[in-house]
């Protein structure tokens, strides 16, 4: 821990991303994961045993560890992703491969794992998916701390019951920090997806994430107060600032009862018409926060994060474990499981890297050439589906010609009947759809519902591909903008498709998550919207608060817009016109 030598007392505003709900008030602690120091020469051959045996040693401490964490937790959630750091731990592959640097290019152990895990590390941080960037972290935590064992390196201890500014940290380490009654976390980087975040969530510690330069600028011992609703860290607050969080605390109570108002109210509109709200998750201790807010159903379970859990990746009845994990808590809804979805060419040839992955070997085309891979998750799902009977619906990502279609059909048909046989059913009730985030298929919509039982659209990457905007591209992220007046004619287009061939379309991208875009919606003609489970109250309100006159009548204007500019003036007008449920 490290202490600046002049505190500033004057009040500083920092901004980040929400991650964990909650107010926290209280002095610092500045956390800075040292990075050890790793052995430059080569060993001698008559070393090589001696190092095998640390690496062998520092692996069996580094299990001790987590085992221990383990037997003091109670908390279902955090006990999972520990257990996910013990496979991590255990990789097989990751140990050969140390072993063979080892043994056969006379590495010391401690360069061993650096370089090892410095290979999968640098693939991660090429890949433009920020769930693979955030899982780094974790890789990056078993990396350093089998090196500060082997080493015999300390880490750094904080101060009890204070708020933690990191630059990030890993699962374990917000598990052990917790035991030290943290307040609250501020780190300058990370996901609101990452493991860490989530295990903030779970244990109720208010956490903002993406806070530029946060541990630099901030010192040790300063006092500050960390929004974890809005996503503002305020240093060194005046005593206005603490008066005025403190009646945000207490406005916070009222809205919270307000939100579970909101949450038990029927989802209709203001003039009756029904509609339905799912929600958006990829872990399993997600499933609290959908129960909260009533969510009606998965309207999108990523299944990415296998790809790093090899354990469930390899491992057909593992995954169906999964599968039916989230069926069981989401009774008696709908689960619509999307394939995977991960760049390919990030997990399976480590020596091929894509310049770009947003356009390449991944969803759809990935999974027709790994074949075993696809017949894995696919038969995994399809067990599901025959344990659910009409609850399962399978989603195809990345879907540009029919005859991708054609192929994943074919596929499932084959698999559903030899199924039926092995487990004694007579049929297996699943529906099978496909996302809509290529232009093209967006464009041909008719001909693509004709082929398929549902259409779920992609906001994301839809506007990605349509306006030829890299979101990833900071220069020019201000040109991506789901506001655009052709993402809305070309959404339009795809829900008409449904309509002409009586085939259901939802969205599940960013733009539901919006309250007025969601108004905007269900204006085109959607009666069932996807999101993240945290934005479900806010846009439930602003549904149940207008009419679908009103609401055709938003969508009208915004589908006659020519420019963004109009299209953002008729939104911020309609906001103005929401309320509160009485």
């Amino acid at each position: 821990m490290m202490m600046k030598d002049n505190i500033s007392t004057e009040e500083m505003l920092l901004s980040g991303a929400p991650a964990a709900p909650g107010i926290a008030m209280g002095r610092t602690s500045i956390y800075r994961r040292n990075r050890p120091t790793i052995s430059s020469q080569a060993i001698a051959d008559d070393e090589i045993e001696q190092q095998l045996a640390h690496f062998e040693k520092a692996l069996e401490e580094a299990r001790k560890e987590i085992r221990e964490l383990l037997q003091a937790q109670n908390n279902a959630e955090v006990r999972e992703l520990l257990q996910a750091h013990i496979e991590m731990i255990n990789d097989p592959d990751l140990r050969k491969r140390v072993e063979i640097e080892i043994h056969k290019y006379n590495q010391p152990a401690d360069a061993a794992i650096e370089k090892v895990f410095g290979t999968y590390l640098d693939l991660m941080e090429n890949n433009q998916q920020g769930m693979l960037q955030d899982r780094s972290v974790d890789i990056s935590d078993v990396r350093d701390r089998l090196i500060q064992l082997i080493n015999n390196d300390e880490e750094e201890e904080i101060e009890e019951g204070s708020i933690l500014v990191a630059a990030e940290l890993s699962p374990r380490e917000v598990i052990e920090f917790s035991e030290q009654n943290i307040r609250g976390i501020v780190m300058d980087r990370g996901g609101t997806t990452s493991h860490a975040v989530i295990l903030a969530r779970s244990m109720r510690i208010p956490t903002v994430v993406g806070v530029k330069d946060a541990s630099s600028s901030i010192s040790t011992q300063e006092l500050i107060i960390l929004n974890g609703d809005h996503g503002e860290v305020v240093v060194n607050p005046t005593l206005a600032t603490r008066k005025k969080y403190d009646k945000i605390v207490t406005r916070a109570a009222d809205e919270e009862s307000q939100r579970q108002k909101i949450c038990a109210h029927p989802n209709k509109t203001s003039d009756g018409c029904p509609f339905t709200l799912q929600a958006n998750i990829e872990f399993e201790e997600e499933l609290a926060a959908v129960e909260a807010v009533r969510a009606e159903g998965i309207g999108l379970l990523r299944t990415e994060s296998l790809y790093l859990r090899h354990d469930q990746f390899d491992d057909e009845q593992k995954q169906y474990s999964f599968y039916q994990s989230i069926l069981d808590k989401t009774a008696p809804h709908p689960v619509t499981i999307r394939l995977f979805d991960a760049g390919g060419d990030k997990f399976f040839d480590l020596g091929q890297q894509e310049h770009n992955p947003f356009l390449g070997w991944r969803g759809i085309r990935l999974l027709l050439d790994e074949q075993a891979l696809l017949e894995q998750q696919l038969r995994a799902i399809l067990k599901t589906a025959a344990a659910y009977p009409g609850r399962v619906r399978i989603l195809v990502p990345m879907v540009s010609s029919l005859e991708e279609v054609a192929a994943i059909k074919e596929r499932v048909d084959k698999l559903k009947e030899q199924l039926c046989t092995e487990i004694g059913v007579a049929k297996i009730d699943v529906r099978l759809g496909i996302m809509v985030e290529v232009p093209a298929v967006a464009m041909d919509a008719e001909h693509f519902a004709r082929e398929v039982d549902f259409m779920s659209i992609g906001t994301n990457d839809l506007t990605q591909y349509l306006l030829a905007v890299d979101r990833g591209n900071e220069r020019i992220s201000g040109l991506y903008d789901q506001r655009h007046p052709s993402v809305w004619k070309m959404i339009q287009k795809v829900i008409e498709a449904g309509a002409a061939t009586n085939t259901p379309v939802s969205v599940c991208g960013e733009l539901a998550s919006d309250p007025v875009a969601a108004c905007g919606l269900l204006g085109l003609g959607l009666n069932e919207l996807s999101m993240t489970p945290g934005a479900l109250p806010r846009v439930k309100k602003t549904l149940c608060s207008h009419s679908m006159d009103e609401m055709r009548e938003l969508s009208e204007n915004i589908v006659a817009s020519t420019r963004v500019s109009e299209v953002k003036e008729l939104f911020a007008d309609f906001s103005t016109k929401s309320s509160y449920l009485e």
